[in-house]
């Protein structure tokens, strides 16, 4: 069992610089362990919109309704998104977990969902019997593991209870689907670029024991092999947090646009970098502003001070993004949404915007009475010229960082050869929400972005993703 004296030391059991750099796998890339070769773009557009509408519902109404019994969140707490391969996550990382003495390999290797906006590291355990959602690989066998340790129920850690002589972190993140797990703390060994490992001692996790109404089955992902997720937002369970005296609370990427991508030539790799090897390597360039903690929640709010579109800015009253005194609103930065949501009182003006721009520099579309995909907004062409013109977004935030979308970002473009005459389908890569606003994944691409959490800034500047190295 584990005693109090723990709870913050995590330690880098190798004595190397402190930065670390891991590949990403994105889920629809083909080295993926869900990677489907089947889906067109457009099918997979429309789930990703699919994905982030539930979780973007979800979230508002766990906000808004925390004194209500109907629903039993706490928002307090470190929430989790817990189905793991048709909602929510684009990116994923993989992880070997453990000390396992007469075994080889020593450890057991798992891919985990990343995700900036959660607050707790948890896999699937052998312990969960048949209470687990399916996965190709066997569960983590935690009672093998020689550093394997689970607190006492004197001890429990923060926003767990003790059940059945364990610390038990219950957390709910959709109506149905709940997640408990056993506190514990454990080896986690991380996989560096150049065939390097990096080991931490003591990193508490989430043994998952009971994975209730998830939505995985075998004949959905019969090649499954995510097993959990590592959380990367604020919060006493989070990765960054636990790494805080290592890594110093930096952490960045660099992401491709993948679905305008051409799978014919492989996208380059991915990194998620951290402590030293997130640091700027020159000084030029760079927006700053501040980024902070509402309360407990995981999530990184951002100050939204006005929107552009192309130089026109709206008029649209700033407070709009501002936290409500219920909990709702705000503006989040999140790779657990692919699109860009705007509080909808808000986005009524920003599409009208749009609207005014398109008709005012086009005169070979017409608007879709129907848009497809589930986006809110869509034209279609049918007719010359071949160009559409469509505007930069520019988000404000404070510090006067301006984040802008390119004109590549504000539009998906879908090509249709089914008809006698091709035509092509403009569809605005943004969609409303009641209250909260989210700068979701989809428009991170070709920024490289720093979190510094021990500061509390954001920082971000155009790069081409695809020369990282």
């Amino acid at each position: 069992m584990v005693n109090s004296q723990i709870y913050f030391q995590c330690t880098l059991d190798t004595k190397i610089p402190n930065g670390l750099t891991l590949k990403m796998i994105h889920r629809d890339l083909p080295d993926s362990p869900i990677y489907r070769a089947n889906l067109t773009d457009k099918e997979r557009m429309k789930n990703y919109i699919k994905m982030s509408g539930a979780k973007v519902k979800f979230h508002e109404m766990s906000v808004v309704s925390k004194n209500k019994s109907s629903i039993s969140i706490q928002p307090n707490r470190a929430t989790i998104r817990p189905t793991m391969t048709e909602q929510y996550y684009q990116y994923m990382i993989q992880v070997r977990i453990g000390t396992f003495e007469n075994e080889y390999p020593t450890s057991k290797l798992h891919h985990l969902n990343v995700d900036t906006g959660g607050g707790l590291i948890w896999t699937q355990c052998e312990a969960a019997g048949d209470k687990h959602f399916y996965q190709v690989d066997p569960l983590y066998p935690a009672y093998r593991s020689s550093t394997y340790q689970q607190f006492s129920c004197n001890n429990c850690p923060p926003d767990s209870k003790c059940k059945g002589n364990v610390c038990i972190i219950e957390l709910k993140h959709d109506y149905n689907t709940k997640l408990s797990a056993i506190a514990a703390v454990e080896v986690f060994t991380l996989a560096t670029e150049g065939g390097h490992s990096q080991s931490f001692s003591n990193i508490i996790f989430g043994c998952g024991i009971d994975m209730q109404d998830f939505k995985e089955k075998e004949g959905n992902f019969p090649d499954n092999k995510v097993s959990g997720t590592i959380g990367m937002g604020y919060g006493f369970y989070g990765f960054m947090e636990q790494t805080q005296l290592i890594f110093g609370g930096i952490f960045s990427y660099c992401l491709q646009p993948i679905i305008t991508a051409s799978y014919s030539s492989p996208i380059t790799p991915m990194y998620l970098r951290f402590g030293n090897d997130a640091l700027p390597q020159t000084k030029t360039g760079w927006m700053s502003t501040p980024v902070y903690r509402y309360q407990q929640s995981t999530s990184y709010y951002l100050i939204l001070e006005a929107i552009s579109v192309d130089s026109w800015k709206l008029n649209i009253d700033p407070y709009l993004f501002r936290i409500n005194d219920d909990g709702s609103g705000g503006f989040v930065i999140d790779s657990g949404t692919t699109l860009t949501y705007i509080m909808k009182r808000a986005y009524l003006v920003f599409k009208l915007a749009i609207r005014n721009f398109i008709k005012q520099n086009n005169n070979n579309v017409h608007e879709m009475r129907k848009p497809e995909l589930g986006y809110d907004l869509c034209y279609t062409r049918a007719k010359r010229p071949k160009t559409v013109n469509v505007p930069t977004v520019t988000f404000h935030f404070s510090n006067n960082a301006d984040y802008v979308i390119p004109t590549t970002d504000t539009f998906f473009v879908s090509t249709s050869s089914g008809h006698r005459h091709p035509w092509e389908m403009y569809c605005m890569n943004f969609l409303p929400s009641d209250e909260m606003s989210y700068l979701g994944v989809f428009h991170h691409a070709n920024k490289r972005i720093i979190y510094d959490t021990r500061n509390s800034l954001l920082h971000f500047k155009p790069a081409d993703c695809s020369l990282e190295n």
